[in-house]
């Protein structure tokens, strides 16, 4: 492998082209919503968090990570430590590939996102049911700065995954800390509201278009560009992301 790990106070452009060489699915998977984040927003989005929360020496996740192109990259920004999780092993191979290539701090968890904030149940002292509470995962309120370019959510069998995932990356900030993720500007008003009624402070910080390539067999153009919100929300109060109903 070649050592990699670059230094602080690089470039934007500098980081465009060392996230180009970071691979990506071999055999995506449809009913998981498979898009690779594009270099140039990846490298975009990074920027921003470093901006306004600092990526230096910090506690980073990366959610439905694919081969990593977030995490690696912001290890590459000068984080602590970053902490790679998709539901889908063979994503995870190529990740690992990523991760020795560039040498850097990233772990990678193979696991459904949407586990990661839900509470255990932890038997009382006396062993029955009576006595189960609820505790908190091991990963809520962990983390500084979560990454993640989620599922749209609007493909009739992901209906909703877009906001489930926010509400997962949320609960993993620690309160202060933010996340940086991507949805379809068509649900602005929807991801602005779930924001608020989780207690977090949310600002769309640009509009972007996401190229998505042909990939899979409901595609019908070469290309296609999805408008997408880049959003930056902010866990100023931690409040349960699966509210009872």
């Amino acid at each position: 492998s070649r050592q990699r790990h670059t230094q602080r106070g690089m470039k934007l452009k500098e980081l465009i082209g060392q996230l180009e060489g970071v691979k990506t699915w071999r055999q995506p998977k449809s009913e998981l919503e498979q898009y690779p984040t594009p270099p140039d927003i990846a490298a975009h989005m990074l920027f921003s968090a470093d901006a306004q929360d600092s990526l230096d020496d910090a506690l980073v996740a990366d959610l439905g990570c694919g081969g990593g192109v977030l995490g690696i990259g912001a290890a590459m920004m000068g984080a602590s430590h970053v902490v790679a999780v998709d539901i889908d092993s063979q994503a995870l191979e190529v990740a690992a590939e990523n991760v020795a290539e560039f040498e850097v701090p990233v772990d990678l968890v193979c696991c459904d996102v949407l586990q990661l904030s839900l509470r255990k149940q932890a038997l009382g002292a006396v062993g029955s049911a009576d006595g189960a509470t609820a505790t908190e995962s091991r990963w809520t309120g962990l983390f500084d700065v979560v990454l993640m370019n989620p599922p749209f959510g609007t493909r009739p069998d992901n209906n909703g995954m877009d906001v489930a995932f926010l509400r997962v990356g949320l609960a993993l900030c620690r309160p202060g800390g933010s996340l940086y993720t991507l949805h379809k500007t068509a649900t602005r008003a929807f991801i602005g509201k779930t924001a608020a009624e989780l207690g977090a402070a949310s600002e769309v910080v640009a509009e972007l278009k996401f190229e998505i390539p042909r990939m899979y067999k409901h595609h019908r153009k070469a290309c296609v560009d999805v408008d997408v919100d880049f959003w930056r929300i902010s866990a100023t109060d931690h409040r349960d992301p699966y509210p009872p109903v």
